[in-house]
């Protein structure tokens, strides 16, 4: 890099300087303003040059931006810890601001690095310390070699001090952004599973209906008479092409089944709750709303498993709990509220599932089943406590 390259590079650098955004963080801007302060004032009493009071003002002021522009800040600080060490005033109340004021730029600037790259970081920074250091001893003046000891070791320990910590935050910050991670993947493959489960279920109410189909068109011939061979030849193909689509419907099938075994029980409806608020055991009101009407399979198999899913996780979080129902036909809508008197999550935006881990299938199952059917699903805490769920099933 030529001469020319290095002055285009520092005017570049030096026109992106934006001092609105250097002095954004107020905290930055008045704990600055209070170091450079305290260090004037800690020299007051002391018999300091001119090159000293740069030092201190180097080594506190550009505190101000400190996360705005950490490296420029590192920088500014390290030059003015060096022009102290160069010509040191006597040892007075600017040693504490001073200090602090390094701290802090250095420890940011540690938060921006990889682990590796910060380690490194303060070796390169210990090294030039004890260079600075070995020319103050080597200039003449009062400052002895003990006394220059002490001071590297001070330095150094503090520099070691402030790279543990950093390496502690990032250390918990990497093992929130896993977690975090991992329960996300947690969340997708509970979210899978339950997808096949209802895709399963869906195959066995789609099944029944083609079956149905099948049997019609094979059954017609014979229950109506006077048919032509057309006609004939026209339900032998609708028979047909039923029996090949529940074929190619197993075959599908047996990809989301996996090892799972078949389930040969017909699946359950809104005709079973009975039996189903008699298995609970616990208080439930159920409230109908509405004229009740026959529903689609599908409807009425995902109804009976968002109630089922909604008492399994009272009995489970909030066992004792007394749980309301209510089911609202509407003309193109089933609505169901389940809510219970429980005591809800422990903290906002707990499910089910136990705070900070992966809700259970059930929640999960709940919101893939009404989002199949083109519904809505919303379950959290109850406007008076409790454990809220709420759905809305298409009936078109």
């Amino acid at each position: 890099m030529n001469l020319t390259t290095g002055i285009d590079q520092v005017e570049r650098s030096l026109g992106s300087f934006d001092l609105r955004r250097a002095l954004s963080s107020r905290v930055d801007l008045l704990l600055g303003a209070a170091l450079t302060v305290l260090a004037l004032l800690g020299t007051a009493g002391t018999t300091s040059a001119p090159l000293d009071l740069v030092g201190v003002l180097l080594a506190t002021a550009p505190h101000v931006m400190r996360r705005a522009y950490p490296w420029l800040t590192v920088t500014l600080t390290l030059v003015g810890a060096a022009l102290i060490m160069m010509s040191p005033p006597r040892p007075g109340a600017w040693a504490i601001p001073v200090l602090a004021s390094a701290a802090l730029s250095f420890y940011t600037v540690q938060r921006l690095l990889e682990r590796r790259a910060a380690w490194i970081f303060t070796g390169g920074i210990g090294a030039l310390l004890a260079g600075v250091a070995g020319l103050v001893y080597l200039a003449p003046g009062p400052i002895s070699l003990s006394q220059i000891a002490v001071a590297c070791m001070v330095a150094g320990a503090l520099l070691v001090g402030i790279t543990m910590v950093a390496d502690v935050r990032r250390s918990r910050t990497e093992v929130r952004e896993v977690r975090a991670d991992n329960l996300e993947t947690l969340r997708e493959q509970a979210a899978m599973a339950e997808r096949a489960r209802i895709a399963r279920e869906m195959h066995d109410v789609v099944a029944h209906s083609i079956s149905m189909v099948a049997v019609q068109a094979e059954t017609a011939p014979y229950t109506i008479k006077d048919l032509n061979d057309a006609a004939r030849q026209e339900f032998a193909e609708i028979a047909t092409a039923a029996r090949a689509t529940l074929t190619e419907m197993r075959r599908l099938l047996g990809v989301l089944r996996a090892d799972v075994p078949p389930e040969t029980a017909p699946q359950p409806g809104l005709g079973q709750l009975p039996e189903l608020l008699e298995h609970h055991g616990g208080d439930v009101d159920l409230d109908i709303v509405g004229e009740e009407k026959e529903l689609p399979q599908a409807v009425d198999v995902s109804a009976y498993r968002i109630i089922q899913e909604s008492l399994t996780n009272s009995r489970t979080h909030a066992p004792g709990a007394r749980v309301s129902i209510e089911i609202t036909y509407r003309p193109t809508l089933l609505a169901l509220r389940i809510a219970d008197d429980g005591p809800g999550p422990t903290a906002p935006g707990d499910a089910p599932g136990g705070p900070g881990e992966a809700p259970g299938h059930g929640l999960i199952g709940m919101r893939e089943r009404a989002v199949a059917l083109g519904g809505w699903f919303v379950a959290g805490p109850g406007p008076a406590g409790g454990f809220l769920v709420q759905a809305g099933l298409p009936l078109e």
